[in-house]
């Protein structure tokens, strides 16, 4: 190393004071409203894991999709400072305060420019991602903090006169954030590939073996979860199986990695061309900059493109994608964005001066970067429309109208942790009754109807409901759980909406009415083009249409993404209504995914099929079925027809 890169200035600076005072600043942006949102339902895990004891804890945890150090840390800290949302969130607070120190430390050691780490500091501070997610009662702040720390010591280490603890300390750090994340083995490729390229010169023993010891105590250290590790990705079952998109995949981590989680779609995907310009404009100064200066490009292009495209790979694989789960790769980003945007790019020879201009656009990317920063924290702070499922606010609602008949039902029943958080006092039914999520685990009538016939027993006098539905449109996409309550009572009126939870009460229970099979009540035994059949269908007091389909078994042809066109009309063959195509079943259930021999349920509202007044009498109506992939061309019935006219039905408004 040259002896530019190799030592450091350690006189205090005004740059280093602004450095301090911006860390602080962090610090107080990330506890500014902490508690003031409910827990969502990872957070209520947390909450509800850490609280158990460390062998339980272990025990989640092999089973579910991380490994255990952060609830083990949190296990510790709750039994310290308490269980409320905002105790639980100082851990993350914390955590992601110290990623901004680390990125600033980071950012000064690869370009020994204070004012790339102040800019670092700044960007770390105000990043909309950090910021949601230290705020956030979940692992990932903690995770980049480990990583951060392992990134400092290699960059560290990189540079040569260092001690066996440095060494020691980067394997500890590594170990940890393996253990906090499995996806933390992509950081440390990146940072493992950057490390041989910074050092790839020297080659020798000095710098080989002391990197290559420490990374094999990292694998033998975690050889216990190893197993675990391989089980999780073979047994998941929290995504549905498909082709991953690759372009939608690669937008959403653009604009997680620029806006967060706190700017609308449209105006975050138009943002993308400022923000890829300024990336660009740093990229390119970092290249025609001094060589010294282009350790930063190493390590933060490593970073940031080695976990990304890790887990863009693992995702065409194993049907699990997150922004979220590529957060591990953004500090990179950040470190090319403050070494660009500071260092003294666009000098192909040293002898020559820096163009002014050069300057001058570098202070009109970092203002911008700035604005649209703040822009999405301002929506965080303020804006109702990124505020988190109000869990909290559905149990203080239940706690003043619950009545001793009555029964909650959760749906998803693997929603389970953040009712316990906020409910221990009141046991949920829960449907299906799950302990995680399987999207494979979906809701039908021989699952429910026993659960709910139990509950709502005679000898139980309970005769009402409270319908908690959250995460419903994947384990109840046909809305199983609201018709076995419509079979058996009455919807009542519920006027409070909650953010993200959906809550229905219902009344007049009779246990006697719920149901172990589907509910067709006029049978018809209709074949589409050997794809599927409609069994029948049913109409409700409240005049929803239910149609009931099965997808044959044995069928040789693919099933495809199936859709229905439905009219109705009066029985004189008056036009009541055409609603929109829509598939068969549930809008996230398509026939693909139907099991082969078993009927599924569509369900179509009154407004819907009978126009937007519903009337009681009697109606005809006409099914066309297709495949998304060809419209014009209807599948036929047996008998060589493209449609089918079924009626008269006599509909009841109730």
């Amino acid at each position: 190393m040259t002896g530019e890169s190799s030592s450091m200035p350690l006189r205090r600076t005004p740059a280093r004071i602004a450095t301090i005072f911006i860390i602080v600043g962090a610090f107080a942006l990330r506890l500014f409203g902490l508690g003031n949102q409910s827990f969502w339902y990872d957070e209520g895990v947390s909450a509800i894991i850490a609280q158990r004891g460390l062998g339980e804890l272990a025990r989640w945890t092999a089973n579910d999709i991380q490994p255990p150090l952060y609830y083990m840390m949190l296990w510790g800290w709750g039994r310290l400072a308490g269980w409320s949302e905002w105790s639980l969130r100082f851990l993350s607070a914390s955590a992601g305060v110290v990623v901004v120190a680390l990125i600033a430390i980071l950012a000064l050691r690869l370009t020994r420019r204070h004012s790339a780490a102040v800019l670092a500091a700044v960007l770390a501070a105000v990043h909309p991602l950090l910021l949601y997610y230290s705020q956030e009662a979940r692992m990932y702040m903690v995770l980049l903090a480990f990583g951060a720390l392992a990134a400092y010591l290699l960059v560290r280490a990189a540079e040569g006169g260092t001690g066996v603890w440095v060494w020691a300390v980067y394997a500890g750090a590594a170990v940890a954030a393996a253990y906090t994340h499995y996806f933390a083995f992509f950081m440390l490729l990146g940072l493992a590939i950057a490390y041989c390229i910074d050092v790839w010169p020297r080659r020798g023993r000095q710098v080989w073996l002391p990197w290559f010891i420490a990374n094999v105590a990292v694998v033998l250290l975690y050889l216990p979860w190893f197993s675990v590790l391989l089980s999780r990705l073979k047994v998941d079952r929290s995504y549905w199986e498909g082709a991953l998109n690759l372009r939608d995949a690669l937008i959403d981590i653009a604009v997680g990695f620029t806006s967060g989680e706190t700017v609308a779609e449209r105006t975050a995907v138009w943002l993308l061309v400022v923000y890829a310009a300024i990336t660009l404009w740093a990229i390119v100064r970092l290249w025609q900059s001094r060589p010294a200066m282009r350790r930063v490009l190493i390590y933060g292009s490593c970073w940031l493109l080695a976990p990304t495209v890790a887990v863009l790979l693992l995702a065409s694989n194993v049907p699990k994608f997150n922004v979220r789960y590529v957060m591990v790769a953004l500090p990179g980003l950040l470190l090319l964005l403050a070494g660009g945007l500071t260092g003294d790019g666009l000098r192909r020879l040293q002898s020559q001066p820096k163009p002014r201009w050069s300057g001058a656009v570098s202070l009109v990317a970092v203002l911008g970067l700035l604005a649209g920063y703040l822009l999405a924290d301002a929506n965080w702070f303020f804006d109702p429309a990124f505020t988190k499922d109000q869990w909290r606010d559905v149990a203080a609602m239940l706690r003043s109208r619950l009545k001793s008949d009555e029964r909650v039902i959760l749906v998803s029943g693997h929603a389970w942790p953040i009712w316990e958080y906020y409910m221990p006092d009141v046991e949920a039914i829960r449907l299906p009754a799950l302990e995680t999520l399987d999207v494979n685990a979906v809701l039908d009538f021989d699952e429910s109807g026993p659960a709910l016939r139990k509950a709502f027993a005679d000898e139980t006098g309970m005769r009402g409901a409270w319908l908690i539905a959250w995460q419903d449109e994947v384990v109840d996409p046909n809305e199983v759980a609201p018709v076995q309550l419509e079979l058996s009572g009455r919807e009542k009126g519920q006027p409070t909406t909650f953010f993200g939870v959906n809550v229905l009460r219902y009344g007049g229970l009779r246990p006697q009415r719920f149901v172990d099979a589907p509910p067709v009540e006029h049978e018809l035994g209709v074949d589409f083009g050997g794809k599927v059949t409609l069994q029948g269908y049913k109409v409700l007091n409240n005049g929803d249409l239910l149609l009931f389909w099965e997808r044959p078994a044995g069928a040789s042809a693919p099933i495809g993404d199936l859709q229905f066109a439905l009219e109705s009309f009066s029985v004189s063959g008056e036009p009541l209504a055409h609603p929109d195509d829509r598939r068969l079943a549930g809008y996230t259930y398509p026939t693909f995914r139907w099991p082969e021999g078993g009927s599924v349920m569509g369900r179509v509202p009154a407004s819907a099929w009978l126009g937007p007044s519903p009337q009681a009498g009697p109606v005809r109506f006409r099914v066309q079925v297709y495949d998304a992939g060809n419209p014009a061309a209807p599948l036929a019935t047996a008998d060589g027809k493209t449609s089918l006219e079924v009626g008269p039905v006599e509909v009841v408004i109730d």
